[in-house]
């Protein structure tokens, strides 16, 4: 009985002495530790990827090979393949490995930082090297957008827009910042700019040559006619006596008829449509596009961002999106009555489109709400006029020069912008557009003293 119980101690005993062997004794892992305690790192490393082949389920061997790789070689992907091995298998070091990954994230997101800020376009190796630095915070810290965000300013600042979209787009799928992602739509808006830009100054002649034969109709001055397209080929004159001329210019096949100095017919022979690429022109909306989508995104998170708000109409405009904006914004007034800005930007959707009834009720609105509201004062003063325009074109283009119904559009602009001069003393569009409506209802004084006004500031710049 004795003896029996003499084997039962022993085998307990083998089996700790056994298992102690397999966490410390393994010759791997202590040669492993004995190269750390040498500052042996690269031997200690190659030590501790053996015995955690060998005994895959030793957390102290993952812990430590994953220090070593972080700290002392930079292996932030091997860290942290490390640590995570560790943490499942214990939570023993979870605290020890929160604060290895944050200051190797922080070392390095301090320096990227600072390489910025040395960076400019003399110095472009500045933010290369600022971008590695980010790249390896990431690396350290895969959880956060931080890194992303800071390597997204450096690849902008860098100008390598497509770079920056990615790194500020993972910023926002990480942690939903809203500086990042709008400015992922801003580069999106500034791409299709600059395509739009580019396609403008490359066909400005021929481009201005289509507004000239649209615009061109009666009631144009001939000096006016002379400016836009020159002298005529061909002038053909009307009845002994009369003062009527047919202009005929055969590059646009256009004949203006003129009657003393004015026009007072025009006839094309066939529309106006010379050759032009315009694949820019499609190429910069496709851009747009992709801004309406990003601002759209931001839009549903904080549907009362007014700075995103007035990015997402510039780009429905740019991208000729304005009915299917006026619809987004008619829902978003529908769900929001009390946002300014939802009143505003659907009020000059509505001016865009000549909906001036509209627009001004919308402006009225966004007043309600913000009595103080000068950029909803200036735009429905703008929009009367605006309106009054129109109707002085219409009636001339009818021929009726007697019909001053326009005035009272001009009247009504006048409120608004007379109080928006008071806030917005140097502003010198507001005191021009005033000046401009002053001389059109026949208030010269008013008018010039506004036109010197607006000529003060400008000067004054």
């Amino acid at each position: 009985m004795k003896s029996s119980r003499i084997l039962s101690v022993l085998a307990i005993v083998f089996v700790v002495l056994a298992t102690q062997a397999f966490q410390c004794g393994s010759p791997d892992f202590t040669g492993a530790k004995l190269y750390e305690n040498q500052q042996n790192w690269k031997d200690a490393v190659r030590l501790y990827q053996a015995e955690v082949q060998k005994n895959p389920g030793n957390a102290e061997a993952w812990f430590r090979m994953g220090r070593l790789k972080g700290e002392r070689f930079d292996d932030y992907v091997g860290m942290n393949e490390a640590f995570n091995q560790a943490l499942k298998l214990s939570s023993e070091h979870a605290q020890e490995i929160k604060i290895i990954r944050y200051n190797r994230w922080a070392t390095h997101v301090n320096l990227g930082v600072e390489l910025l800020k040395r960076a400019n376009q003399d110095s472009v190796h500045l933010y290369d090297r600022s971008i590695e630095e980010f790249k390896l915070s990431a690396d350290a810290w895969p959880d956060t957008g931080v890194s992303y965000k800071f390597m997204g300013h450096s690849y902008l600042s860098k100008r390598d827009l497509d770079n920056a979209i990615v790194a500020y787009t993972k910023a926002w799928d990480l942690d939903k910042d809203r500086e990042a992602y709008l400015s992922v739509g801003k580069i999106y808006s500034q791409k299709g700019m600059d395509l739009k830009n580019k396609f403008e100054t490359e066909n400005a002649d021929v481009l201005k040559a289509i507004r000239d034969v649209q615009e061109v109709d009666k009631g144009f001055y001939r000096n006016d006619v002379m400016r836009m397209f020159g002298a005529p080929d061909n002038v053909k004159k009307g009845p002994r006596n009369s003062r009527k001329e047919d202009w005929t210019y055969a590059k646009y096949s256009l004949t203006l008829t003129l009657e003393g100095e004015k026009v007072v017919d025009k006839k094309l022979a066939k529309p106006y449509e010379p050759s032009i690429d315009s694949s820019d022109v499609v190429a910069s909306i496709a851009e747009f596009n992709k801004a309406i989508t990003v601002f759209e995104t931001l839009k549903a998170a904080d549907p009362r961002d007014n700075e995103n708000l007035n990015l997402l109409l510039q780009a429905y405009v740019e991208a000729n999106r304005i009915n299917e904006a006026k619809e987004t914004f008619k829902l978003a007034v529908t769900n929001q009555p009390n946002n300014k800005m939802n009143h505003y930007i659907l009020a000059v959707l509505y001016r865009t489109t000549g909906e001036y009834d509209n627009a001004v009720k919308e402006f009225e609105e966004a007043l309600k709400i913000d009595p103080a509201f000068t950029d909803a004062m200036f735009d429905a003063g703008a929009t009367y006029y605006n309106w009054g325009v129109d109707m002085l074109r219409v009636a001339q283009e009818k021929g009726d020069f007697e019909d001053v119904a326009y005035k009272e559009k001009f009247k009504l602009a006048l409120p608004y912008l007379e109080k928006v001069s008071e806030v917005k003393k140097d502003d010198a569009a507001v005191w021009e557009t005033l000046g401009t409506i002053y001389a059109r209802l026949g208030q010269k004084d008013k008018a010039m003293k506004a036109l010197d006004e607006s000529d003060r500031i400008k000067r004054s710049r």
